[in-house]
């Protein structure tokens, strides 16, 4: 019996197993190669592939052209999601308002006592789902969960000057637009 499972776990590791030297099983599909060369650390280097097979460099400069249009990406993003949070205002604002007429001074209530009315009372039109600002804005939602997701995975290659052009990029974003932010809770944040 103990002869068997020794038989069973030998055949195993030659039979099962790959004839690379990762270790990995053939029907992995070189996903072994993959893995011992993609670094799980931060880097320096200057050859790197970027998202798509497409956007690989391997001079200095293409890492700093890489580097300016990463930038512009990060910016690009920060000023989407203001540019979001200001169109949501600017709508809400738009509303159409209704307005009820209420006297400016003091009247005096059925009981006899006189009650002050501050403010106007208003009936606002909620939107509609199916309004095209709706539509306008789930495009740019899908547009800024795309950027967000593609700046994500760029800092992931762990490059130190692609993570570098992601956070300088955002912070310049921020300074640009972000002064303007209100004060409310930012609900277009996905990743970072």
């Amino acid at each position: 019996m103990d002869h068997h499972n020794h038989n069973m776990h030998h055949g195993m590791q030659h039979g099962d197993m790959g004839s690379g030297t990762t270790g990995m099983p053939d029907d992995m599909g070189g996903m072994g190669d993959m893995m011992m060369s993609m670094s799980m650390s931060f880097h320096t280097g200057y050859q790197e592939t970027v998202l798509f097979d497409q956007w690989k460099f391997s001079t200095v400069g293409g890492l700093i052209g890489s580097m300016i249009g990463i930038f512009f990406m990060a910016a690009l993003y920060e000023g989407l999601k203001y540019y979001r949070e200001f169109l949501f205002w600017k709508t809400y604002n738009a509303l159409q308002y209704r307005a009820v007429t209420i006297p400016e001074k003091g009247v005096v209530s059925e009981d006899n006592q006189i009650v002050h009315m501050v403010g106007e009372v208003i009936h606002k039109q909620p939107p509609t789902m199916l309004s095209l600002m709706h539509f306008y804005q789930t495009a740019l939602h899908m547009i800024q969960m795309v950027l967000s997701y593609f700046l994500m995975l760029i800092f992931m290659t762990y490059n130190v000057w692609l993570c570098l052009a992601v956070v300088v990029g955002a912070g310049v974003g921020y300074f640009l637009f972000g002064w303007k932010k209100s004060v409310i809770v930012d609900v277009t944040e996905h990743c970072h």
